[in-house]
């Protein structure tokens, strides 16, 4: 037990008295919440955000169905996005008709028919080449034809004389597309059907697996 001072006096200053509990001496303010820059309301769209632009690509498509004359801006948007659609399209309907091609096989073919182009371009090319990424872009966007092919090849039989012009007619189309935007690129408006060759091979490939295999 500790001992108490005598009543009427008062313990000195700086000690306190036993069993007494130490005055506050100043008050803190509460802590304050965290403040943060996230605005929820005034968040870009997703697809924004990831440099996809919906519009462009809805565009691009239109452009190679329907042979429109696209703006300078949409083809310096080069992506793929679009793309990467029209070959999951292609495997889906391919899996739908029954032709349980591997995925590899569209890929590969995909990814060296461009490294082909692409060297191919760069040699032809006399006032300047093309990247890696716009020959992929512009040679894949132009397999929107083989989709429709592949689509036709659902529900009816592409081993026959209907299949055989249906398919010319897909290649000479995405063959025609292709090779508009490749010489619009890099102004190769003299060297478009030297280019147009090489890319109906890409195609006719593309054809044949989507016919036979």
């Amino acid at each position: 037990m500790g001992v108490q001072p005598p009543m009427g006096v008062q313990a000195p200053m700086g000690v306190q008295a036993p069993g007494s509990f130490p005055q506050q001496v100043g008050s803190f303010p509460p802590p304050s919440s965290p403040v943060t820059d996230f605005d929820v309301d005034n968040e870009p769209p997703l697809l924004e955000e990831l440099g996809i632009n919906v519009d462009h690509v809805w565009q691009r498509m239109q452009g190679i169905a329907f042979f429109k004359k696209l703006d300078e801006d949409i083809l310096r948007d080069l992506d793929l996005t679009g793309p990467l659609v029209i070959l999951f399209g292609l495997l889906v309907c391919l899996t739908l008709s029954g032709k349980f091609v591997g995925g590899s096989t569209i890929y590969g073919v995909s990814f060296w028919g461009c490294v082909g182009i692409f060297f191919l371009i760069n040699v032809m090319s006399q006032k300047g080449g093309i990247d890696m990424l716009s020959t992929f872009s512009i040679l894949l966007y132009g397999l929107l034809p083989i989709d429709i092919l592949a689509f036709f090849g659902i529900f009816i039989s592409l081993k026959g004389k209907f299949g055989a012009v249906v398919s010319v007619v897909t290649v000479f189309w995405s063959t025609a597309t292709s090779s508009r935007f490749f010489a619009n690129s890099i102004s190769m408006d003299q060297q478009r059907w030297l280019v147009a060759y090489p890319v109906s091979l890409v195609y006719t490939c593309f054809a044949l697996i989507t016919v036979f295999c």
